[in-house]
Formats: C-alpha cells, sequence, structure tokens
C-alpha cells in the first residue's frame, strides 16, 4: 500500500498544534512571567551554553541514521548495535567537556545547578532524537509524530498544575527538573513504538567499531558543530558581552519565543522530508523530487514570510499580549527574528536537501562562513544594543545562509523549477500592500492584526495550497513499514 505523505504531514501538523501552542504561550510564557527576566535569563543562558556541546552528543548521527534507514532499513537499523555504545562514550566525553568549559569561564552557585541538570536532559533528548530517526527513517511516521509531542504534553500537564495551582512561588528549577521527567517519558514511548525486532540490538562495544561509525558521521558532526554554534551561541554571548547579560538573554528570550514555536512544526517537516529526499535521490526520481520540492518551498517559506509580514507592524502589540516585562526591547528584537525566520525555513527546505543528496562539504563551507559572520556581528552589536543587536547579527547571517543553500541546489542539480516563487511572492505583494494601507488610515492595531492574519490564512490557502497536494504519496517501494 502506497502512503500518503501529505495524510502523515497533516496528522503531524494537527498533533503539534493540539500541543505546542499551549505550551509555548501557557507554559513558558507563564514560566518566565512568574520567575521574571533575569531568573529566565539565567536558565536560557545555561541552556545555550549546555546546548553549545551538544554535537560531542549527536556527532551527526541522528541525521546520517535518518539518511542510512530509509535507504536501507535492514543495514540502517543493524548499525544501531554500534550507534549506541557510541552515544554512551560520547555522552562521558559530553560531561567532562561541557564542565571544564565551565570552570573555564568561571561559572559559580547556582549556575552549576543548571548547567547539570542541563546537560542531564541533553543527553536524554539526544537519545530520544535517535529512537525518533529509526522511526522517521522507517517511515512510520505517524507513531514519530505521536512521540514528537509526549514530552510536550507531560510538561504542559505538570508545569500547568503547578502553575496555576501550587501553593508555593513556582521556581525556574521546577521546570528544569520537570523537563527530565518528560524526556524519560518520551524514550519510552520511542521504545515502545519501534518494531519489537528493532528495539533491543545486540551492542557492539568494541574501539573498532565506533571509529569505524565516527569516520562515517563526521561531515554530519561539522556540520551539527557549526549550526549549534550559530543558533546558541547568541544567548551566551548576550550574558557575556551585553551591560546587563541576565535582563537582555531574558529579554532575547522572550522575543525568540514564538520564532522557537514556528521553528519546532518547521522543523518536524523537515524531519520527514529528510528520509524522503534520500529514498528518492537514492531510486534516482528527479520529476517527483522537483514535485516534492516545489510543495516543500511553498508549505515552509510562504507561510513563513507571510508571519514575517504580520508582524511587521504588530510586534510591540504581540509582546505586550504575551508578556509583563521589557515589552520595548523585545518587540525591536522580534521583528528582525522574525525575518529570520523566513531564511531558516528556506533552509528546512534546501539545506535538507543538500544533506539528503551529500552534499556535505558545500554545505559545511555556507554554515563555517555564516557562523563567522554571525560572531563577528554578535561582538559588534550585542555592547550597544543588546538582544536587539543579537536579532540584526542572526538576520544577516541566516539570509547569506539561505541564498547560498538556494544558489547551490539549483546549480548542482537539473530539472528543478522555480514554480513555487510566483504565487510566494504574490502572497506577500498582496499582504505588504494591504499592511501598508491599514497602516495609512491608522487601524487599531489588534484589529489589524486580525485582518492581516485572516488575510495570510487566506492568502496561503488560495495561493499555497493545490488539489494535488492532497495526493502526494510516498512510492510504493519507500513504504518501509
Amino acid at each position: 500500500m502506497k502512503k500518503n505523505f501529505s495524510a502523515n504531514l497533516l496528522f503531524l501538523l494537527l498533533l503539534n498544534l493540539l500541543v505546542k501552542p499551549f505550551y509555548v504561550f501557557g507554559i513558558e510564557v507563564g514560566v518566565q512571567n512568574a520567575v521574571g527576566p533575569e531568573e529566565y535569563g539565567l536558565y536560557y543562558a545555561m541552556f545555550n551554553f549546555t546546548f553549545l556541546f551538544n554535537v560531542l552528543l549527536d556527532m551527526g548521527i541522528n541525521n546520517f541514521q535518518k539518511i542510512k534507514v530509509a535507504e536501507n532499513s535492514e543495514s540502517g537499523m543493524g548499525n544501531m548495535a554500534a550507534l549506541i555504545p557510541l552515544k554512551i562514550w560520547l555522552t562521558i566525553l559530553y560531561f567532562i567537556v561541557t564542565i571544564g568549559a565551565g570552570l573555564a569561564l568561571g561559572f559559580e552557585g547556582r549556575y552549576w545547578y543548571f548547567i547539570g541538570w542541563l546537560m542531564v536532559n541533553h543527553v536524554l533528548l539526544i537519545f530520544l532524537l535517535l529512537l525518533r530517526a529509526n522511526l522517521s527513517g522507517l517511515h512510520l511516521f505517524l507513531r514519530d509524530s505521536i512521540v514528537s509531542v509526549i514530552d510536550r504534553t507531560v510538561l504542559v500537564l505538570g508545569i500547568g498544575y503547578v502553575l496555576w495551582f501550587g501553593s508555593e512561588q513556582f521556581k525556574i528549577e521546577t521546570f528544569v527538573l520537570f523537563q527530565t521527567g518528560s524526556y524519560v517519558i518520551g524514550i519510552l514511548f520511542a521504545l515502545g513504538f519501534t518494531p519489537s525486532e528493532k528495539r533491543f540490538p545486540k551492542l557492539n562495544f568494541s574501539r573498532t567499531a565506533a571509529l569505524g561509525m565516527m569516520r562515517k558521521t563526521w561531515p554530519f558532526a561539522l556540520l551539527i558543530l557549526l549550526m549549534t554554534a550559530y543558533s546558541k551561541l547568541d544567548g551566551v554571548m548576550l550574558e557575556r558581552l551585553a551591560a546587563d547579560g541576565l535582563v537582555e538573554a531574558g529579554i532575547y528570550a522572550q522575543a525568540y519565543r514564538i520564532i522557537d514555536a514556528g521553528n519546532s512544526f518547521a522543523f518536524l517537516y523537515a524531519g520527514m522530508l529528510l528520509p524522503i529526499f534520500a529514498r528518492m535521490i537514492d531510486k534516482n526520481k528527479p520529476s517527483e523530487l522537483s514535485v516534492m520540492i516545489n510543495q516543500a518551498a511553498r508549505f515552509l517559506i510562504m507561510p513563513a514570510g507571510i508571519a514575517a509580514i504580520v508582524v511587521l507592524n504588530h510586534s510591540e502589540w504581540m509582546m505586550a499580549a504575551l508578556y509583563d516585562y521589557e515589552v520595548a526591547g523585545s518587540s525591536a528584537s522580534f521583528s528582525w527574528l522574525m525575518g529570520s525566520f523566513l531564511f531558516v525555513c528556506v533552509g528546512y527546505v534546501f539545506g535538507t536537501f543538500m544533506t539528503a543528496n551529500h552534499q556535505l562539504r558545500r554545505l559545511n563551507w555556507i554554515a563555517f562562513i555564516a557562523v563567522l559572520i554571525n560572531l563577528v556581528l554578535n561582538y559588534l552589536f550585542i555592547p550597544e544594543m543588546g538582544a536587539e543587536g543579537a536579532a540584526i547579527a542572526s538576520f544577516v547571517s541566516l539570509a547569506f545562509m539561505a541564498m547560498s543553500q538556494i544558489a547551490s541546489v539549483f546549480s548542482k542539480v537539473k530539472g528543478l523549477e522555480w514554480r513555487w516563487l510566483i504565487p510566494t511572492l504574490s502572497a506577500w505583494g498582496f499582504l505588504v500592500t494591504v499592511s501598508f494601507g491599514l497602516d495609512q488610515i491608522q487601524v487599531n492595531s489588534g484589529l489589524s492584526f486580525i485582518i492581516m492574519c485572516g488575510l495570510g490564512v487566506l492568502s496561503f490557502t488560495f495561493l499555497g495550497l493545490k488539489k494535488k497536494d492532497l495526493k502526494t504519496l510516498i512510492p510504493e517501494e519507500d513504504a518501509l513499514a
């Protein structure tokens, strides 16, 4: 039986729409409002610090495994015998390096509580993602979709109860501990959903097997390292370089939260695209690849641009609706970050294709230059502009990375079409015109926001969706399970 990709995608999005907004706007916003920007800024800075060394846990293994399982399920799942022991050794290395870096940077007192627990959480999450990579590589998208929301569901129920019914003042430490429990439960679900014959492989702890696997995954590891440095250095540099580092990190976290919510949906879609791209490339199906890239661009890039246009004149109104503190600072950063999100979605389409197509050398060079741009601009902008400076640095460097990925894909792969660009630019042009008109007649911000959101949805529906999208199929030989 052929698998309907669009049906799987629709289920994934609906399931996440039921959970993720409650988590982002109910739990994360509730936690930050309860503890204040400085306390949340401490958590956010240490989360980013411990995440910087996440490449030592991943080493590119998850993307490598997703591609290999998609190309050949039996040999791909056979990799787990060497991958799990390798992950254990990498966990030990991660703890040593992260603790050493924390000591070198002079972190003291409460910082170490967060460093310790957040390291544990990153380890649990990386094992959860490995199990999800197997489910995705096997094209068990429905099961992967359920696992993708388990941890957030636990946090919504647990933290929600403590926030609204707890008798004591909420502490940020409670949030960290609940995260630990949610990842453990997610791992148990992922194991349960893995086919029984593939669930517990016989482990190979030999050094030869570990080194052999690392030789295969190092290009993926380098990409993970560069993207981690790119995405998480902002919070650490704000804490270190800004005049009031913890507060500025908290302001940036407020502005980034909506971006993070959108990013979680885009990331899930990209996670489905990677094994499908890999399978189509392996089977040499250029026409189907072109159809899938065209659909992905319309589903990700078009709505990301629509969201950026909607936010442009409503950032302060949105921040004031969500937060009790530092609204003006957050809104300035939010506008730039929303533009950055558009470029992130470009990467989720074309960067994902480059990964599946084994264009990792070129992709790594692009990411390396983007990281350098980001570091230099952060160093120049943060001391004077704080969180807004970090947001501008993100916008510029991500723009470079997105345009470079598009150019690389279209120069390397013949037969791809630009059909997605015409309806996308049409939708954006229409909304920019409407936004300008509403601004000229000075419509109330709340009403203007509702009008723009409604027209944005209509624009995407009529220009971004096509009837044949509902019939996008994963070819029969791709239905691995």
